[in-house]
């Protein structure tokens, strides 16, 4: 499964020297922490809340809201890192409500060869889901205590 990568950055980092190694950001071989990797299908089921984000990203066709999907953004500053964190923490206490065996409603799909349809039903490991969230957590917290952005990678 593809996921997406957060880590604290500064806003004009380089990426030159950025890696990807098991879902873990490394800048010149070296493990970035804190970062938080989340899964593409978690981060589709909350992303319409996520457009509330002001961002910024390279692409002309970014609107400036959300996160690039396939791309990087960033997040930087310190209204909308709070209110990114206010949305992860809201997902999150949510989640808590939740059994063991997470599923959330994915994308709509067509069955081969027919006009019969379903949309997926995807699951995860509740504390799973909660643990990369927390993490997200701590990755704004940790750029908001050092008036730096949150630098997002997509898939």
């Amino acid at each position: 499964m593809p996921y997406h990568e957060f880590i604290v950055s500064e806003e004009q980092a380089s990426l030159d020297n950025v890696t990807w190694n098991k879902h873990r950001v490394e800048i010149n071989g070296l493990e970035v922490s804190p970062q938080a990797s989340i899964d593409d299908e978690l981060i589709n089921y909350i992303s319409d809340s996520l457009e509330w984000i002001k961002s910024k990203g390279p692409s002309k066709s970014f609107s400036g809201y959300g996160l690039d999907r396939y791309g990087y953004t960033v997040i930087r500053d310190k209204d909308s890192l709070v209110t990114f964190k206010n949305i992860i923490s809201s997902w999150k206490d949510l989640f808590n409500n939740a059994p063991t065996q997470l599923v959330i409603t994915g994308d709509y799909g067509w069955e081969a060869g027919t006009d019969k349809g379903q949309y997926e039903k995807i699951s995860f490991n509740k504390y799973e889901v909660i643990e990369s969230l927390n993490n997200l957590i701590e990755v704004i917290d940790t750029a908001l205590e050092r008036n730096q952005c949150v630098m997002h990678f997509g898939i």
